[in-house]
């Protein structure tokens, strides 16, 4: 855990915020960076209940670098990263579960920071962007 996030300790949004950099491979403050650890938090303990959530935590909160989850808690850690790579909730597999969570979710969603990029509609492109060639496509005809 770290200095930043004192709350780890009594399983709060520092412990949801470290459990969810090693499932999601970003660095704890990137990831509230976002600002969406409690918004986040909030979704997994009303899907998921605070148990499972505290549970899944707990077993990600351990030093060493090979994790064991049981099968309800890796699904629950599936589920977890999803949000954070799409800012929605998939829900359970033959259920219509799934939902984003707010258009500030889709547009945190880790997905555009590993494209290098931003989500559709959400950032103006600049003034006149459209009259240049896209990067990458110089060559192209």
């Amino acid at each position: 855990m770290t200095a930043a996030h004192g709350d780890a300790g009594e399983g709060g949004v520092g412990a949801f915020v470290d459990a969810s950099a090693r499932l999601t491979g970003f660095g704890a403050e990137e990831l509230s960076a976002l600002g969406m650890a409690e918004t986040y938090r909030a979704v997994v303990v009303t899907q998921a209940g605070s148990e499972r959530c505290a549970r899944l935590v707990d077993a990600l909160s351990g030093s060493g670098s090979a994790v064991t989850l049981d099968g309800e808690l890796l699904d629950l850690a599936r589920e977890v990263t999803h949000l954070w790579y799409t800012g929605s909730w998939p829900g359970r597999p033959g259920e219509s579960g799934s939902f984003v969570v707010s258009a500030a979710s889709y547009a945190a969603g880790l997905v555009w920071r590993t494209l290098d990029g931003h989500a559709p509609g959400t950032r103006p492109a600049g003034f006149g962007s459209w009259a240049g060639v896209p990067a990458g496509a110089e060559g192209v005809r």
